[in-house]
């Protein structure tokens, strides 16, 4: 039996409630950078942008790899879920060209997100462990490359919800052209999934590099991709729909949650032992300045708790992947414990790279035992000419020096950056606003087909699924 989602005006009012409180938080988050942060040109706001923007962007482009991967390995286990998976990218065809209008108007000094790169591309005389980095971020390059994954992910999106809902043709030439369009996309995944990690986060802090880093972000985008999947069956066969789904099938989507949350682990720890070891200025400054502040300092660890230590010691039982409460309590979780986790690496201090010139940068990374950034002001103090040595490796007080030595008022000399750090009641209502966004296009992509490809090759064989071990 044919079964279409109907997507009902009270559905569709709650998700629009759910943006309005997203539209809130902004407007929230935007007063406050008024009153308290105006210096840091709405650095707070752009911030949550970007990393919601990044997330539920990378969640969307997650969905169409399951289908692609799937479909050329001959699998049938994801044939029931797979116009889920591909109504997962509805988000996707927005979402890269709101990372490109991010960019733009970074380059355009609406917000300081991208300063330090910036700037980096319009150096006069360039040093030479800049000389890559000048073309890299040179402006048309930049902004084209990730137009170019934006408009990739456009088609691919568009090409395959559209191709597959051909494959309910029982001509068996429609289901191996398939394959063809599956194997483009995963060469073409593969490519902009690692590139935009580097063009839009890693660019953030262009002193700190990881080269686990696309992998970091691929297995964070799959286990958000395998939550979200998760919780949206049991939604739908709350309201009646796929009865043919049963606790097999959502067992199957556990394990592999729990596989993609063990693979985070995996890369979380190396990225982060290996920095660790090497000990390597350019890349543990990216460590020492968020640990300074309690609020990273815990949710650093915390996010590898959630997303790791709940999965290990509940999800690897059996009967909590056959558990639709318990396996959906563990599915929000890890969808707001991986967001948490790139939350951190999105909120980069405001205004630092701007301000700091590079050689003062370059000199407070042999620094260690104190970097000043992303917390509060401390109170007023005195420039004077005996500050420690700690002070002057730092860019606040390099800042602050800079200042006095330019004749810059008194007032302004002796106040370090202020900033923010942690999440708040704004950064809540933003992520609640753009879930509604995510939803609604999802369920409208939904709609317009039915939800089980009734003439899938695989369709009978999925419908038969027994999962037999953990």
């Amino acid at each position: 039996m044919t079964e279409t989602f109907d997507f009902t005006p009270k559905l569709k009012k709650t998700l629009f409630y759910m943006m309005g409180l997203g539209v809130v938080g902004i407007l929230y988050v935007l007063l406050g950078d008024f009153i308290t942060h105006a210096h840091n040109h709405h650095a707070r706001l752009w911030a949550n942008i970007l990393a919601n923007t990044y997330y539920f962007t990378g969640i969307g482009l997650f969905g169409l790899f399951v289908v692609a991967a799937g479909q050329v390995a001959y699998g049938h286990w994801q044939t029931m879920e797979k116009r889920i998976f591909l109504s997962l990218s509805a988000f996707t065809r927005i979402g890269g060209f709101m990372l490109v209008a991010i960019l733009i108007l970074g380059m355009l000094h609406v917000h300081t997100l991208y300063d330090s790169a910036i700037s980096i591309s319009h150096l006069k005389v360039v040093p030479e462990k800049y000389t890559t980095k000048v073309i890299y971020f040179g402006t048309a390059f930049w902004v084209g490359r990730v137009l170019l994954y934006a408009t990739v992910w456009f088609l691919f999106s568009r090409a395959m919800n559209t191709f597959f809902a051909r494959t309910d043709q029982t001509d068996p030439k429609v289901y191996k052209r398939s394959k063809i369009l599956c194997a483009a996309f995963i060469v073409a995944f593969a490519v902009s999934e690692s590139a935009i990690s580097w063009d839009m986060i890693m660019s953030l802090d262009t002193g700190w590099y990881s080269t686990m880093f696309g992998w970091y972000n691929f297995a964070s985008y799959g286990c958000a991709a395998w939550a979200m999947t998760i919780l949206l069956v049991i939604f739908l066969k709350s309201r009646g729909y796929i009865k043919a789904i049963n606790e097999n099938h959502v067992h199957d989507l556990g394990k592999f949650l729990f596989g993609f949350s063990v693979l985070w682990t995996y890369m979380w720890f190396d990225q982060f032992m290996l920095q660790w070891f090497a000990n390597v200025p350019e890349e543990t400054h990216f460590w020492i300045k968020r640990f300074d502040v309690t609020y990273f300092k815990v949710t650093i660890f915390l996010t590898l708790i959630v997303n790791f230590g709940f999965p290990l010691l509940f999800l690897i039982k059996r009967g909590a992947k056959r558990n639709f409460k318990m396996i959906g309590f563990g599915s929000v979780l890890l969808i707001m414990g991986h967001y948490v986790d790139f939350f951190n690496y999105t909120f980069v201090e405001a205004n630092w790279n701007k301000e700091a010139k590079a050689e003062t940068k370059e000199e407070s990374l042999k620094n260690s035992d104190k970097v000043v950034l992303y917390a509060k002001a401390d109170e007023k103090k005195t420039a004077t000419s005996d500050v420690t040595t700690t002070k002057e490796n730092t860019a606040v007080v390099a800042t602050e020096m800079k200042k006095t030595e330019e004749g810059g008022k008194g007032e302004e000399a002796e106040k370090p950056e202020v900033n923010f750090a942690g999440i708040g009641i704004g950064e809540i209502l933003i992520f609640i606003g753009y879930l509604g966004a995510f939803l609604y296009l999802f369920f409208r992509n939904l709609a317009k087909r039915p939800i089980i490809p009734e003439n899938d090759p695989y369709l009978k064989e999925n419908e038969q699924l027994v999962v037999t071990y953990a």
